[in-house]
């Protein structure tokens, strides 16, 4: 593998290169005070003191020194400021001595202190078991030369430092894989580097579980269960060896992308304990990242199923606009017709009271039942009823995606949604095959209601996929956890230990 950079040459040379100055940035950085004309007494060549005070103002603005690298159009500002001539100031004379002495000068004007790699190299030991790259830590680093006030070193003694730490650090780690491993689990790991056919190049175990797939179609979706199914044995079986590491998930999967990106033989020729420590990372890191694909592809299937119930029921509203308007029409000619003839019944002066109110009681129930049949239908449209119905012929197409991901799923016990935990317990404990002794209580009132068919039937479709929609809303608000996963674990989960924080506390405020 290529050999461990922290920057490219791009951001080194910038790193290398003394600032450059605008004109009111030259002004501002090498301004002169009493303090700083009493140091440039005390200097004799007009070497050193524009040398002197151009170093100074590097360090003011970089909070380091940069020996005999100074801009042209700097010495020229600062020779001119000090009433100096120019071409008497030559840098190349500035010795290497004279500039030491300059700098204890400096470091003691602002009050900062010589840069100590002892010191330096005890931070770094820290900064790495917290951060995945060296960059990452030198930039932590920087941040807290600064703010104690260290001298900000060279490139060069920051990668002498950054870089022997990781790769120590990486051996450490490895030689914890290797010593908690068992030969057999050893053997499983090396399995992954060997072909399943010799025939083919690509025929890696490893490869197979490389791939996963973003698509919501069923086939792909089973592949990720398959894949999961595997890998979730494995990261169990693993498990106390990934405890053993104390790896955060950003260390976590920066070794599983060394596996990721790196060719096979690439991974083979790594010694047996880095090799070990890369796979068993790789496993956790894909362990997670399938659990999280497969709960990305259920909230959005479910999205997916509710948006078209809800758009078919507009469309069933709108369409059935028209007819409801024309018996809404119909029934108010009905009920100026009946009220005719219930006028024209009781002016009737053949008919006695006693043959009258049959006949009106005949006319009234008539037109009751239509005015029943019309309110019915309209109540329906209007406490959802015709909702659940466009759902549950939503069901059987979501269950093609959802049911076994439901199933496999390993969920957070510790839910604050333990009626829905109960009856994701359920479902999963029966295989899905749901009846009238699933758990109801997560559900809405109205949404339960619905669950018992006119004549008087359990709707097991209608169930499993207000089941889902509750789980993917419950996921969303985070009151639904998911044990092995980074994107959806409970809060907590992301939180350092109150135990951990207290004994590593120093090490954490770097």
């Amino acid at each position: 593998m290529a050999k461990m950079r922290i920057f490219n040459s791009l951001e080194e040379a910038e790193f290398e290169s003394p600032p450059k100055f605008n004109s009111t940035e030259r002004k501002n950085f090498f301004a002169t005070s009493i303090a700083i004309n009493e140091l440039l007494e005390n200097l004799r060549t007009p070497t050193n003191k524009v040398c002197f005070l151009v170093s100074l103002g590097y360090f003011k603005a970089r909070r380091r020194f940069f020996y005999r690298k100074f801009m042209p159009a700097d010495i020229e500002f600062v020779a001119n400021q000090l009433g100096v001539n120019p071409m008497s100031v030559h840098p190349k004379q500035y010795d290497k001595a004279t500039y030491l002495r300059h700098q204890e000068l400096i470091l003691l004007h602002f009050g900062w202190q010589k840069f100590d790699a002892d010191c330096a190299k005890l931070e770094v030991q820290s900064l790495v078991k917290i951060h995945y790259r060296p960059k990452f830590v030198l930039l932590q680093l920087l941040d807290a030369l600064i703010y104690k006030k260290i001298e900000i070193p060279s490139y060069r003694t920051f990668s002498d430092l950054i870089i022997p730490a990781f790769n120590q650090h990486q051996e450490t780690l490895g030689e914890i894989v290797f010593n908690a491993l068992d030969e057999k689990q050893r053997l499983k790991l090396d399995s992954f580097l060997q072909k399943e056919d010799e025939n083919v190049d690509w025929s890696y175990r490893l490869t197979f579980f490389k791939k996963t797939y973003q698509s919501t179609k069923p086939l792909k979706i089973k592949a990720n269960l398959d894949d999961l199914k595997a890998l979730q044995q494995l990261y169990l079986e693993f498990y106390p060896v990934i405890t053993k590491l104390n790896l955060s998930s950003a260390n976590v999967r920066h070794y599983a992308y060394l596996v990721i990106k790196s060719q096979i033989p690439q991974i083979s020729r790594r010694s047996v304990q880095i090799r070990y420590l890369y796979l068993v990372a790789f496993i956790a890191y894909q362990t997670f990242k399938l659990n999280d694909m497969l709960i990305d592809t259920l909230l959005q299937t479910v999205k997916t199923a509710t948006n078209s119930a809800e758009r078919r029921q507009k469309e069933a509203y709108f369409a059935e606009r028209e007819k409801r308007d024309e018996s809404f029409k119909t029934f108010k000619q009905n009920i100026f017709e009946t009220l005719s003839t219930i006028r024209h019944i009781v002016d009737d002066k053949q008919l006695n009271d006693n043959q009258k109110v049959p006949l009106i009681s005949q006319v009234l129930e008539t037109e009751t039942v239509k005015f029943e049949t019309i309110i019915s239908s309209e109540k329906k449209t209007q406490h959802g009823q015709d909702y659940f119905e466009v759902l549950e012929e939503q069901s059987l197409k979501l269950q093609r995606r959802v049911s076994d991901i439901v199933r496999q799923i390993q969920f957070d016990k510790n839910s604050s949604n333990p009626e829905l935990f109960k009856a994701l317990e359920h479902y999963q404990t029966c295989d899905a095959n749901i009846d009238k002794t699933a758990p109801t209580n997560f559900v809405k009132p109205e949404e339960r209601t619905a669950l018992i068919s006119e004549d008087g039937k359990f709707r097991p479709s209608l169930y499993k996929i207000l089941l889902f929609v509750h789980v993917a809303e419950t996921i969303k608000s985070g009151a639904l956890n998911l044990i092995h996963s980074e994107k959806y674990r409970s809060l907590d989960d992301y939180l350092i230990p109150k135990t951990k924080w207290e004994k590593h506390r120093a090490e954490y405020s770097i």
